[in-house]
């Protein structure tokens, strides 16, 4: 049973961090205290030198022989079921894609848990904060941030190996080609990409007619 002052530690602990950034976005938005050079110079520092030092403090303290494995199964299962169910509207919907799941994985299960999470779960475990925080934050470190930046590549590669290759225009016949061989791997040609390449084709005709033109010309 949740108690009041449980509350009041969990509100105590995130109010502060809020605050922080609130403030720091009005700095910057309406008060012009920060210039684009000095927020940028900020956002490397905290990147390149405040989160990986944090996070090296944070997971060197865990000892993986003895992670809880209430705790790892739990994750396990929160992160599958997340996919799934992404997955299925991704299915009902008919629209989407890998995207939509990486993006809604990293929404609903990998939150901030080294600015937030460090004060918030102090605040609600208490004592048993300091056993649990190294866990979460190397199984999200070390194992779901992987396999989401694997997910992004994935991503990234499939439309690369459909992508279409165009032919160059044959030499042998000093004509233009009217259609353009294309070539994608298990895809028949799309109407799209014939109009794509009615388009092509006819830039080509006028820069050549234009060349032409030119030669005559001189």
């Amino acid at each position: 049973m949740i108690s009041l002052a449980d509350v009041y530690h969990v509100v105590t602990a995130t109010v502060p961090l809020y605050v922080t950034m609130v403030l720091a976005y009005i700095s910057v938005k309406w008060w012009k205290l920060f210039t684009p050079e000095q927020c940028s110079g900020i956002n490397k520092f905290v990147a390149n030198f405040s989160v990986p030092i944090l996070s090296f403090q944070v997971i060197s303290s865990n000892n993986i022989y003895k992670m809880s494995l209430k705790l790892v199964y739990a994750d396990c299962v929160q992160k599958l079921l997340a996919f799934l169910i992404f997955t299925a509207i991704i299915k009902i919907k008919g629209r989407g894609g890998l995207k939509w799941i990486i993006t809604g994985l990293s929404l609903s299960t990998l939150p901030n848990t080294l600015i937030l999470g460090i004060p918030l779960m102090k605040a609600m475990y208490r004592d048993e904060a300091s056993l649990l925080l190294p866990q979460v934050i190397f199984l999200q470190s070390m194992v779901w941030y992987n396999l989401l930046l694997f997910l992004h590549e994935l991503d990234a590669a499939i439309p690369a190996r459909t992508m279409p290759v165009v032919a160059p225009p044959s030499q042998d016949s000093g004509k233009h080609l009217d259609f353009l061989d294309l070539h994608v791997t298990g895809k028949e040609d799309s109407v799209e990409n014939l109009r794509l390449l009615r388009r092509y084709n006819q830039k080509k005709k006028k820069k050549k007619n234009i060349e032409h033109r030119a030669k005559r010309g001189c």
